[in-house]
């Protein structure tokens, strides 16, 4: 999820910077619309799917599903879910909507990001130092809005400096050790992001939770080496490939109560099987809430931003979503 962190803060930061007057008047119904109605309806579908499919609690299930047993239908905790900004704290009925909290924080405090972003042009290497020194003090002391707002900075500092950062990472691939180099930034950014999880058993304490800091660089890495570096363009825009991305934030989503179904059905034995069911369903039921919920709320929150819109900007296209 850290990955879409920094993701977000490269693109929602990347229109203000760009534009002489950026419409914020407009943005904000646009932006709120955009995110709030399809979670709506993830909750109301995740609910639904709970009630007509019960959870077993099974406790040979595995401690992971044992974590998903008996959630609340009640009205409030429905709402309080679907609010996304009211808990940031592991909900029940959808536990991935947790990350959405911090989406729309940030999303609430871009004017804010663009101009620290802005500040970031000048000593753009402290800058990120700083960054990832809030986060991982974050992880080592479990505050969570210094644990994940940072991973946002740092893909606001991406955007803040991509053109001069696009000019080094040419001059790097001119070298010629510059595929060497990249080859192993693309690896290292995927290898942080797990380097929690491969020293576990080495490793207790304030050490351990430090590891999970480099969560942060890792997402970072990831997000540079395919916006900076050519080679990776090609490949990322294969047909399959894009259509994940197309259909991502609706499989973000969706899929949490029909795996959680499914594994409980086949068991930590078979989970393979329950792959092999959960992983396609998923795939479908996003599909279609693509084409029936997301396009539509899109263009709810554009008509939204055209009504808000300030008189001098109305016309203007929006290049943020």
């Amino acid at each position: 999820m850290l990955v879409f962190f920094v993701l977000s803060g490269f693109v929602l930061v990347r229109s203000p910077l760009a534009a002489p007057a950026y419409d914020w008047m407009a943005y904000y119904p646009r932006r709120v619309i955009r995110l709030f109605v399809p979670v709506v309806i993830s909750v109301g579908l995740a609910a639904a799917w709970i009630y007509f499919f019960p959870r077993t609690g099974d406790p040979g299930g595995g401690a992971w599903l044992a974590r998903q047993d008996n959630p609340s239908l009640g009205l409030g905790n429905l709402l309080r879910e679907a609010s996304i900004i009211t808990e940031t704290s592991r909900p029940d009925v959808n536990p991935p909507l947790w990350s959405l909290a911090w989406e729309m924080w940030f999303s609430l405090l871009l004017p804010v990001s663009v101009v620290l972003a802005a500040a970031t042009r000048r000593w753009t290497g402290l800058w990120a130092a700083l960054f990832l020194a809030v986060s991982a003090y974050g992880y080592v002391t479990g505050i969570e809005p210094l644990m994940y707002l940072p991973a946002f900075a740092l893909g606001a500092l991406l955007a803040a400096n991509f053109e001069s950062l696009q000019a080094g990472a040419a001059s790097l691939s001119a070298r010629r050790w510059g595929t060497a180099a990249w080859i192993g930034l693309t690896v290292l950014g995927p290898l942080l992001l797990i380097a929690h999880w491969l020293a576990r058993p080495l490793l207790t304490g304030p050490w351990s939770e430090l590891t999970l800091a480099l969560r942060v660089p890792g997402a970072v890495l990831v997000v540079a080496a395919v916006a900076l570096w050519p080679p990776l363009h090609r490949p990322l825009t294969a047909r399959p490939l894009v259509w994940l991305g197309t259909v991502s934030f609706t499989l973000y989503l969706v899929h949490f109560p029909i795996v959680v179904t499914f594994g409980n059905l086949f068991g930590p034995e078979f989970w393979w099987l329950g792959a092999l069911v959960s992983v396609p369903l998923s795939l479908v039921l996003a599909q279609l809430m693509t084409r029936w919920v997301e396009q539509p709320s899109l263009k709810l929150a554009a008509a939204a931003g055209r009504a808000f819109a300030h008189p001098l900007h109305a016309e203007r296209p929006r290049a943020d979503s």
